[in-house]
This record gives structure tokens, sequence and C-alpha cells, in this order.
């Protein structure tokens, strides 16, 4: 039972993994003040909360923190590779902040979300 809530999360993390990794000449050229950093913040909180809704909702995890710092290490990973193995692209401190700063948004969406 607790599986069925985790389709969204894992093929969220797929097109996550996708869109970040893919080479930066393929992505479109978006002329919105902040639009990257925002699209980060908005990516990884609702990254977190799908996280958060799969694992504990369902009880297998009943610390909320440890899901977090995954989601975060997940984004700083992504960082590094996009800094390690393109040309084109770079790793991005503020996007890793902006990454961090999704997650934890994510979690006080969940906390308000589910108060019981």
């Amino acid at each position: 039972m607790i599986f069925r809530k985790a389709g969204p999360a894992l093929l969220w993390t797929l097109i996550v993994s996708i869109l970040t990794l893919l080479p930066g000449r393929d992505l479109p050229d978006v002329h919105i003040v902040n639009f990257d950093k925002i699209a980060h913040f908005g990516v990884f909180l609702l990254l977190e909360w799908l996280y958060l809704n799969w694992l504990c909702l369902g009880r297998s995890i009943s610390k909320p923190g440890l899901i977090t710092l995954a989601c975060v290490a997940y984004g700083g990973l992504i960082e590094i590779l996009q800094g390690a193995f393109y040309v084109d692209r770079y790793a991005d401190i503020w996007d890793f902040l902006f990454n961090s700063l999704g997650c934890f948004g994510g979690w006080i969406v969940f906390s308000f979300s589910n108060k019981k």
C-alpha cells in the first residue's frame, strides 16, 4: 500500500534528472527576471512534497528531516554533475541554494497541509 504513492515522486525525480542534466544548448531561453531561481525553488519544493507525501504519510519514515536532507543532497549532486560533465552548463551555488530553499519550502507546505 505504501508504494501506491511512490509513482509521482519517482516520476518527478526522473523528470528533474533529465531536465537538469540536458546540455544547456537544448534548453529554451526564457527572458523573465529570476525565472531560473524561481524554477529551481518550485521544482525542489514539489520534489520534497512528493517524497514526504509518499514516505511520511505511509509511516515508513517518521523523520521528515531525513527526506529533506536527501532532497538537498540530490540538488547538490545535480549541480556538481552539471559542472563536471558539461561545457555549456555549470555548477551554481545560487541554484543549489534555491534547490535547498525549495526543499525546506516543501517541508513547510507538507507540514501545514497535513496537520491533524
